[in-house]
């Protein structure tokens, strides 16, 4: 079983990685490729989308066409899933559920920045969708107030994915509400509680497939290959030839930019 993991994955146990064939963060091309490999079934996780063309929704398509199980959660698995999941792509966790009932709609609450794959892909921003998370258990736990949480919330959606910390949220402007006083334990209890939900639902899908007979899908829709999917394919081919000769193994991709995953 091949899985498409970056950041969302990162400090995840290795023995359970073990049991899957992981792949850096998928970038358009590398579900078609991965299928000419007819594995049981494809996770997608984490995906590229700066600076190099994200996974495109055909490739998906193609792969269920094949009779290959395709999972998604946590990043770009949880938002393609929410797009093609009555095609029969499988969508996983609460960041895939809130996608496809429209509670979320923007790309930014699951983008972060982030190291490259030789040092762990360790988090350099935090994701949205973290703080959502976070803010709501501080909430459940009585450590912040309703109002006091929304403003924090509402302040951290303003601020880019790439400078988006913890640091910078509470940095700037008034809480309202339950006012500043309340910030330092906040503070004290986020960097103990964190709730990390990318990595929830990225284990969730992984716990998932290890356990999934992976029936093959039965797809109920005709796949048009057009000018424009052969010209992929050709592109992708010849992408996956040139970097199988210079590692000489497979179709092992690389990925993309180090510092770029949704």
């Amino acid at each position: 079983m091949i899985v498409f993991a970056g950041p969302s994955l990162a400090g995840a146990d290795a023995e359970v990685l073990d049991t899957f064939d992981l792949r850096p963060p998928a970038q358009q091309g590398d579900v078609y490729l991965a299928t000419l490999e007819t594995p049981r079934a494809i996770g997608i996780i984490d995906g590229y989308f700066e600076g190099v063309p994200a996974v495109w929704h055909k490739e998906i398509l193609w792969a269920l066409t094949q009779g290959i199980a395709v999972y998604g959660a946590s990043s770009m698995g949880a938002l393609r899933a929410a797009e093609l999941d009555a095609f029969g792509m499988i969508g996983l966790g609460a960041i895939y559920d809130d996608y496809r009932d429209d509670v979320l709609e923007d790309d930014d609450e699951v983008a972060l920045l982030h190291g490259p794959a030789e040092v762990g892909y360790p988090g350099l921003s935090v994701a949205m969708v973290n703080v959502r998370a976070t803010l709501k258990a501080a909430q459940e736990a009585g450590v912040v107030s309703s109002n006091t949480a929304e403003t924090l919330i509402a302040r951290a959606k303003t601020e880019f994915y790439k400078t988006r910390t913890w640091d910078s949220i509470f940095r700037t402007g008034e809480t309202g509400g339950q006012g500043d006083t309340a910030l330092p334990t906040l503070q004290t209890w986020i960097a103990q509680n964190e709730v990390d939900q990318k990595r929830l639902d990225a284990q969730l899908l992984l716990r998932h497939m290890a356990e999934e007979a992976h029936r093959p899908p039965s797809a109920s829709f005709h796949f048009e290959q057009t000018a424009l999917w052969h010209d992929a394919v050709q592109s992708w081919r010849q992408r996956a030839r040139q970097e199988s000769a210079a590692t000489h193994g497979g179709y092992r991709l690389t990925g993309g930019l180090s510092f770029r995953d949704d």
